[in-house]
Formats: structure tokens, C-alpha cells, sequence
């Protein structure tokens, strides 16, 4: 495992209203997957593979990938210390890269290669992997990266993604919400937003 250069929480925390829980429901996941796979085949991307990652970004990289019919790679990498709900993120991204170094995925990743992740919370795990991963998959590679959210606070803008939230968000891969929770589901997209 390794731990990003920089020790120091991000210079702007990502926004929370502490108001209620933003939950993405099946409908609007698949939705979103459907809408960000047609905006990489309408702006030509030569898409090669994805790379999801880990945990949040691999059923949305599996999905575009699916759509796009390429392969799908993951890495690990994990910012927060814990999973609880408004956890604020500490500023060091730990990762593990290894998952790409074997010689069958170093091969088939060339081109241009989208990075999908669940959410750019501050920016500080897309800025960490990128050069990392241009270092392990060579100069030739294009990199694209790809969230469902973007946080109101982050400092760093993917090149596509769909919903830009100012509170804690849900994914439907995670465990029921408490039934006494406030939610308020985000919308079925019908379009994404770029940087």
C-alpha cells in the first residue's frame, strides 16, 4: 500500500449541509451509467478500458464498460478513515496499484483509459492516482476521469460526471439507510456535467 506525498487536509473540505442523506436509487444509477457511457461514444474517446476505483468506483466502471464494451481494471485507494456518514476526509490517500502491474492488464490498458470512481469528494484521490498511474501505464496512455458526483467543495473537476451534491450521498451498493434518516433522492439524469 502506498500513501500519497501529501499529509495535510485538503485546503477546501468538501460541503456538507448536514441536512439530509442525497440517495441515488437503482433507477437514477442505472440511469447515470447509461448517460456517461453515450458521452464518451459522442465525444469519440477512443475508450481502451476503465479503471474503477475501489470500493465506490467499480460497479460504475464495470458498467460503463459493459456499454462500452471494453475491459474493466480496478486499483484500491481510500481517503476517508472510516465509512460513517460525514466522515471528513484526512487529507492522505492511501492506494495500491497493483491489481495493474501484472502483465496481462499493462498490455491491454493502452489508448485512452477512463478513471471512474462514486464521488470526487475534495479532488485528493483522482489528483494522487493519475500520476501514478501514467507513471505504471506509460506515456501513451490518455486518461479520462469520470465520477456519478462531484462534491460542491472539491477543488478538482473530472471531465465528466452527473450529479454536483452539497450533502452526504447514498450509493445503492451500500448498507439500508436507518429509517429515521431524512433523504432526498437525486434525480434520473439526463445529461452530464463536464469540466
Amino acid at each position: 500500500m502506498n500513501i500519497s506525498p501529501a499529509h495535510q487536509p485538503p485546503a477546501r473540505p468538501r460541503t456538507f449541509r448536514h441536512q439530509r442523506i442525497l440517495r441515488i436509487q437503482l433507477d437514477a444509477y442505472d440511469r447515470a451509467v447509461e448517460v456517461l457511457a453515450d458521452t464518451v461514444r459522442q465525444r469519440n474517446w477512443p475508450i481502451t478500458a476503465t479503471i474503477g476505483i475501489a470500493n465506490g468506483g467499480l460497479a460504475p466502471a464495470r458498467g460503463i464498460s459493459e456499454l462500452l464494451h471494453v475491459p474493466s481494471f480496478h486499483v484500491d485507494a481510500k481517503h476517508n478513515p472510516t465509512d460513517a456518514t460525514y466522515t471528513e476526509a484526512t487529507g492522505t490517500v492511501t492506494y495500491d496499484l497493483s491489481p495493474l502491474t501484472t502483465r496481462p492488464a499493462r498490455r491491454s490498458l493502452g489508448g485512452t483509459v477512463l478513471v471512474v470512481d462514486d464521488i470526487c469528494g475534495t479532488g485528493a484521490t483522482f489528483a494522487t492516482l493519475l500520476p501514478e498511474l501514467g507513471v505504471h501505464l506509460g506515456p501513451d496512455v490518455a486518461l479520462r476521469t469520470v465520477a456519478l458526483c462531484r462534491n460542491a467543495g472539491s477543488v478538482f473537476d473530472p471531465d465528466l460526471w452527473i450529479w454536483t451534491v452539497d450533502d452526504w450521498v447514498w450509493f445503492p451498493w451500500e448498507p439500508t439507510l436507518a429509517a429515521e434518516t431524512t433523504i432526498e433522492d437525486l434525480p434520473i439524469p439526463s445529461r452530464v456535467r463536464t469540466a
